[in-house]
């Protein structure tokens, strides 16, 4: 999965590096804060082409996505057969990083899970996939404004559901790599709960997960019908894998 996702985001970079926006956006509120995504078409400079953008509207501001300059949702719409639902069920929200120009926008959910795209609407013009199949349960910016961490869940037969954590370095535009200080166990890509999840004063993170060596349908249950004790997990981040 994470493989495929660092796929799509080299894919998604590429085609951000034109001159061409990813997002345009105004900073006067919408006429109508209620108003359902939709698309809208705009002539290119120079070309009697037109662009397809989806415009959403935010309660400040309106943004415009353009959809060739991300093309896995491009390829996705293209697979619909009533595109405007699909692009009706998409959420769109800015994430306050410091700088209001990153967003992520949900799309393609089935059920609880959904696609998760992260947006920069900066002079990059960045987009990168940060999940699929997921629910996005927490965001939070780091410390220093540098990063943002993404807590994503997974419905399973027992509860509480899978989770996983996505730290993405803001201005290496790369996901982080984490090391876990005080588990020899993966913790990570939705093989246990993880309750909760916090930055601390050094950039390291905390999770809180339920204290089980073995966690499995059977022994969840039988933790939710106990105490339900937990422990914490430390991690330290460091480079992306694929970028060394």
């Amino acid at each position: 999965m994470r493989k495929m996702t660092a796929i799509f985001a080299v894919i998604l970079f590429l085609a951000a590096c034109t001159e061409e926006p990813v997002i345009v956006k105004s900073n006067s509120p919408p006429e109508d804060p209620d108003q359902e995504p939709e698309i809208v078409e705009q002539e290119s400079d120079g070309d009697e082409e037109t662009d397809e953008f989806i415009e959403f509207a935010l309660p400040e501001e309106e943004i415009m996505v353009n959809l060739k300059m991300v093309p896995i949702l491009n390829s996705y719409l293209q697979t619909m057969q009533d595109r405007q639902q699909a692009i009706e069920e998409m959420n769109l929200n800015r994430i306050n990083s410091g700088n209001q120009n990153h967003y992520i926008l949900e799309f393609s959910c089935h059920g609880m899970q959904c696609s998760y795209l992260l947006l920069d609407q900066t002079e990059e013009n960045r987009a990168f996939l940060i999940a699929d199949l997921a629910k996005l349960f927490q965001t939070t910016i780091s410390p220093d404004k540098t990063k943002v961490l993404f807590h994503f869940n997974r419905e399973q037969s027992s509860q509480p559901p899978y989770s996983d954590i996505v730290v993405m370095d803001l201005e290496k535009w790369e996901p982080a790599t984490l090391y876990s200080q005080t588990s020899e166990e993966n913790v990570l890509d939705y093989t246990r709960p993880i309750l909760a999840v916090e930055w601390n004063e050094d950039n390291t993170i905390s999770a809180t997960v339920p204290d089980l060596t073995a966690p499995s349908p059977e022994t969840l249950e039988q933790w939710e019908n106990s105490e339900k004790p937990t422990t914490k997990i430390e991690f330290t981040l460091g480079a992306s894998e694929d970028s060394q």
